[in-house]
């Protein structure tokens, strides 16, 4: 068979949406802290959470490391010194908290020195310094005797005397050693001490995230970035997380079973938004929020100086209101996995309450309601399109492929190369339900938004790493294509996730790389614009095996493509699924070729990694043309820009 596209400029579906192509940023794994994209060098700076309780020594001797919060560690610990204890009368956050068995944000590290030797006696932390060269400032909140306190990092050491009221030391600091680890110390020799917080911060941040996985996103610039989440959220107060970073409130994330120190909030977020250029979507908590919380939050993001929360805005060194334009009414609210699910009716209530509340203090704003995957979920979609009565702009969908993370085993990634290419084959059929869906229960002028798509393989607790590679690109690459295609309902896609969980960007130290996803996700955001053309695919196909949750599928199109139209410029992307082919396709004519991109590997399976971040990588001009046809590598992704005749066929 003859691989063929088709398109004529003059038929068009409607304009491509400028939300095609986001992310999500969600507060999970090492997402943002840790191994993130937050610059902090100190894990739990907030000494927030339980220390580490055993009970396996016999009766010789308490666990000498007990009373010290994790993952710190006593430094010259000795059961006749020194004592240690997380303290929840001596703290400085501010906040209302949920009680729990997993520890308390409201709290300090207590050092008590039971006696007196020649040793200093403290807590260490073995510390993950990835911009050894850079200056860095470190900082430390606490309360004393007024006795020397001993700081050690590293090769530096410091010291200066504590105070009977809470005190914070700070200190510009260079390393001159770049090739050891550092390890933190705080210490003292008499008496007791306090310690609300510590921090190392590189003095260079954008805002406090890092500054070369910022200037890697901005490589791509994603259409939008929706925060805090995701399963996250429905468990987030925002207020907590406004303000002096030092007074936050930390909290146990009873989503992903971690603690959150609160040091990325909506300030945070709106800021870096700002300096990437990516549109902001906020998604309110309709778990265990309220209404009024939401119009709250609402408030302090876009309201005027002079109202009560636009004013703390200001005080927090924010005049100007941020610009906001799409609020998500919650998450996945149908899943039992969800704090605060609910059934169909009942969220349409809730739905209604926080638009109505949400519109009290702003009027302009697009609202994106939970929705499902065709008819799941105890027909969702039908039941929240037959009540609610507020408008609904967007309806939100999520869908992962494969899905084999909860398995015992879970398929090696050379191992997956046609399930996964096949996946996009699922997705369409599932679009084509969804939209079916919408279409039937509502007149309205309702397009849906899949806000939360990828492969779901082998990401599991705490961490959810995949190993993305060139099949997960072309798997994207169609996905992108089959949305683009049914652009004039689909209007939104954001996948899952931007950093390091299931992410397009990895974070190993001071390593840093794009998987090959997210060089195809550059392509389509910077060239695809415009008119989304009619366009259709002749094409051989192949079959693929189940895996995971997904069938076997006998028909899968080898070939896939979209095209739009914008300034007379055809952009055309083109996936060639096959592992070991190159395929001539046939093209409409055209005036001049004015660019073309391919992504593929020598491999259908090569990724990048921390041994070798760009072995995947986008290469220009390397496509081979015939008249009215082009060559596709096997295993590749390609972008061309067409210079365009009239009435093209």
């Amino acid at each position: 068979m003859i691989n063929k596209i088709s398109f004529n400029v003059g038929e068009t579906i409607g304009e491509l949406s400028p939300h095609m192509f986001g992310a999500n940023l969600e507060h999970i794994g090492e997402a943002i802290y840790k191994n993130g994209v937050w610059a902090e060098a100190i894990e739990n700076r907030k000494f927030c959470g339980a220390d580490k309780f055993t009970w396996d020594t016999g009766v010789k001797h308490d666990h000498l490391d007990f009373g010290i919060v994790q993952p710190w560690k006593g430094f010259n610990p000795s059961a006749q010194h020194v004592m240690y204890a997380h303290s929840n009368s001596e703290y400085i956050v501010k906040g209302d908290e949920q009680i729990n068995r997993f520890g308390s944000g409201k709290q300090s590290q207590q050092i008590t020195i039971r006696e007196n030797s020649q040793e200093n006696r403290g807590i260490k932390q073995l510390l993950n310094v990835n911009f050894v060269n850079e200056e860095h400032q470190f900082s430390i909140m606490l309360k004393g005797n007024g006795q020397t306190v001993y700081i050690q990092i590293g090769e530096l050491s410091f010291e200066f005397k504590s105070r009977t009221t809470w005190y914070e030391f700070k200190k510009n600091i260079k390393f001159t050693d770049s090739k050891t680890k550092k390890t933190l110390s705080i210490s003292i020799n008499s008496n007791e001490l306090f310690i609300a917080n510590c921090s190392l911060m590189p003095k260079n941040t954008n805002f406090g995230f890092r500054q070369d996985i910022t200037k890697l996103i901005k490589d791509w610039v994603p259409s939008y970035l929706r925060w805090p989440g995701g399963n996250y959220l429905s468990g987030y107060k925002w207020i907590n997380g406004v303000g002096d970073r030092n007074y936050r409130l930390p909290f146990y994330d009873f989503a992903w079973y971690q603690w959150e120190n609160n040091d990325v909030g909506t300030d945070e977020f709106m800021h870096w938004c700002e300096l990437i250029g990516s549109e902001p979507m906020i998604t309110v908590n309709t778990g265990n929020g309220t209404p009024q919380e939401a119009a709250d939050w609402i408030e302090y993001l876009t309201g005027s100086t002079s109202s009560k929360y636009g004013k703390l805005r200001s005080k927090n060194g924010r005049s100007k209101p941020y610009e906001l334009k799409t609020i998500f009414i919650g998450n996945e609210m149908f899943g039992g996995w969800q704090i605060g699910h609910t059934d169909a009716k009942t969220y349409a209530l809730k739905y209604d309450q926080f638009v109505k509340a949400i519109k009290e203090v702003n009027k302009n704003l697009r609202f994106i309601a939970v929705g499902a995957c065709a008819d799941h979920f105890g027909h969702w979609n039908e039941i929240v399109l037959k009540n609610i009565k507020e408008r609904i702009d967007e309806l939100s969908v999520h869908y992962y492929s494969i899905r084999t993370e909860k398995d015992k085993t879970h398929p090696h990634y050379t191992s997956r190369y046609i399930p996964t290419v096949a996946a996009s084959t699922e997705v369409e059929l599932m679009l084509d339900r969804t939209i079916e869906e919408v279409k039937k229960y509502t007149k309205d002028d309702i397009t849906i938004a899949f806000d939360e798509w990828n492969t779901y393989v082998e990401a599991e607790h705490p961490n959810y790493i995949e190993n993305y590679n060139i099949a997960d690109a072309l798997y994207a690459g169609s996905l992108l294509n089959a949305c683009i295609n049914r652009g004039d309902m689909i209007t939104n896609t954001g996948i899952y996730h931007l950093i390091n969980v299931m992410g397009n960007y990895r974070i190993d130290g001071h390593k840093i790389w794009k998987t090959p996803t997210t060089l195809v996700l550059e392509l389509f955001t910077k060239y695809h614009k415009g008119e989304i053309l009619k366009t259709s695919v002749n094409s051989s196909t192949f079959s693929s095996q189940s895996m995971g949750k997904q069938p076997e599928y006998k028909k899968n199109k080898l070939v896939d493509a979209a095209a739009t139209y914008h300034e007379n410029k055809v952009c055309l992307t083109v996936v060639n699924k096959s592992e070991k082919d190159s395929l001539a396709i046939s093209i409409p004519p055209y005036k001049k070729i004015l660019g073309n991109y391919v992504v593929n590997g020598n491999s259908p399976t090569d990724m990048n990694d921390g041994k070798n971040l760009e072995k995947v990588k986008i290469h220009k001009n390397k496509l081979k043309f015939d008249a009215n046809s082009f060559k596709a590598p096997p295993h590749s992704v390609s972008l061309l820009i067409l210079e365009s005749l009239s009435n093209q066929n």
